[in-house]
């Protein structure tokens, strides 16, 4: 079973000003006074000990994350309702505060996941809202924001970090607009980074102390979620562009994953008539110490091209895995080959008292909310491909030196069927590496192979190529069906090719799938 981690939060440094702009309109930051520090410490170490032990009454919130969101104009009164209340609005900031850091015992663990739409969204709606409640405050449009503030939070309390901008919108609503405000004093150490035509300034500023205290972590945690949120918003891929490493993909492959770990971003594409296009945008956590995984347990996600194996329905998992998980074939047969370990690393959801996790919160899994993850578990097969990058390099189909990749490589696949044709042992051995002939893996698929190709007539069908390279070589890895008259059913095969240093491509893997 894959990673189970106490606090869903990366340990920090002492805590820091965030004074980085976040958005292209503005300048948000995240600002609370010291004695709203105390109401947040409090209500983390409730979390704390909650989340460290589910309780019955935890897990029965995933019940509620399924059920559909609230429509808007039934939440509208509730939100006036809120925002006229008086003296009742200063117990909402800390309320709301709470929230923000984490659900309480007390608090509805319920996630509003919209009703699904017939084809799926290019971002997560719950993302989109909040990001357009940014958008507002930038605009200086305070009252519209806090009303969608309030109607997202009442909708989908678990999201913490919409919770957080609720809560500081409360609070200068509530008259300290001295301490929120570009131009005032308490702002005056970032108010030169801001743009010249101004913005809200929004910070948690809370004393450092010698250990960072679990209000420190989970408000930088949130904090970080805000910032990848913006990030991938204002720096969204191309328009019809995609991933490098796609070079060809045959006519089984409907869909395919890729993953941006600097910017928290899985990207979900449709594969159609022969193209990709980019249908789904979510925002994804990764290992607690980032990427690059080499070992069992060093808290990183791994980097490659990799499968969808089983789905696992929600009910068969903890709570902790949220609506259920995709698992990947991690380690492949070229993390093998030099070295890496590991196993159980998943595409799973998030528990019940959160929407989503910090940006580096697992043990090496790939997290989403709960929405996303049960629009991807419906989406997607068995074999989809899922390619894991720290930064992905966005390319035009048919780009000319990814055509010119993939030509070259398919003159390579007709030099190994000809081989197999012509049952030419010096030709075969010049294609596959000697480490692998001599083991005992290869037998199978030589087997299968020399009875395939000793009848006419055989072909290649449904060919996808996947390109990676990375500091330990160059590779190709090749899913394909050889195809003959004499067998009524195909033969499907997984390559993994390797680049030599004379330039030259070698097999070191081969295996009949299914």
């Amino acid at each position: 079973m894959p990673e189970r981690d106490g606090l869903a939060v990366r340990p920090y440094g002492f805590w820091k000003k965030l004074a980085k702009p976040l958005g292209a309109a503005g300048f948000f930051r995240l600002n609370a006074r010291m004695a709203m520090a105390g109401a947040l410490a409090a209500a983390l170490c409730a979390v704390t000990s909650v989340h460290a032990r589910p309780s019955k009454s935890q897990s029965g919130g995933s019940k509620a994350e399924s059920a559909k969101a609230t429509p808007a104009k039934n939440s509208q009164p509730k939100a006036a309702a809120r925002a006229s209340a008086g003296g009742a609005t200063k117990a909402r900031v800390l309320g709301a505060a709470a929230v923000a850091a984490g659900a309480g015992a007390g608090v509805a663990a319920a996630t509003a996941s919209p009703a699904q739409p017939k084809a799926a969204p290019t971002q997560s709606q719950a993302e989109a809202r909040l990001l357009a409640i940014i958008r507002q405050v930038e605009k200086r449009d305070l009252d519209g924001a806090l009303k969608a503030a309030a109607d997202l939070t009442a909708e989908v309390p678990n999201f913490r970090a919409a919770q957080l901008v609720y809560a500081d919108l409360l609070r200068f609503k509530t008259g300290r607009s001295s301490e929120v405000l570009a131009a005032t004093p308490v702002a005056a150490s970032a108010a030169a980074q801001a743009p010249a035509r101004g913005g809200v300034l929004v910070k948690h500023s809370i004393a450092a102390t010698a250990e960072p205290a679990p209000t420190q972590l989970q408000l930088r945690a949130l904090q970080d979620e805000l910032r990848q949120r913006l990030h991938a918003d204002s720096a969204a891929p191309p328009a019809g562009t995609v991933p490098g490493e796609f070079l060809m993909l045959g006519s089984s492959v409907r869909h395919a994953i890729a993953v941006d770990a600097s910017k928290s971003r899985l990207y979900l594409f449709a594969h159609e008539a022969g193209s990709l296009k980019l249908i789904g945008d979510f925002y994804v956590s990764v290992g607690k110490l980032g990427t690059d995984k080499w070992q069992e347990g060093d808290q990183r996600t791994p980097l490659g091209v990799y499968f969808v194996g089983r789905h696992i329905p929600g009910p068969k998992l903890p709570d902790f895995y949220g609506k259920g998980a995709l698992t990947v074939n991690f380690p492949n047969d070229w993390d093998k080959a030099v070295g890496r370990s590991g196993s159980g690393i998943w595409l799973h959801g998030s528990p019940p008292d959160q929407f989503s996790r910090a940006p580096e919160a697992s043990d090496g899994c790939l997290v989403l909310a709960n929405p996303d993850l049960t629009l991807l578990m419906q989406t997607v097969d068995r074999q989809t491909p899922v390619l894991i990058r720290d930064k992905l390099q966005w390319v035009a189909p048919r780009a000319q030196a990814q055509q010119r990749a993939a030509d070259s490589f398919l003159r390579v696949l007709d030099e190994w069927k000809n081989a197999w044709h012509g049952s030419d042992l010096r030709r075969l051995a010049a294609v596959y590496t000697d480490d692998f002939l001599q083991s005992p893996s290869a037998r199978g698929s030589q087997e299968r192979l020399t009875a395939y190709f000793s009848s006419p007539g055989v072909t290649l069908k449904d060919l996808s190529v996947y390109s990676w390279k990375d500091e330990k070589g160059e590779i190709r890895i090749v899913n394909l069906r050889a195809s003959s008259k004499s067998f009524a059913e195909g033969l499907p095969l997984r390559q993994y090719w390797r680049k030599t240093a004379s330039g030259h491509w070698r097999i070191f893997s081969e295996d009949v799938m299914g």
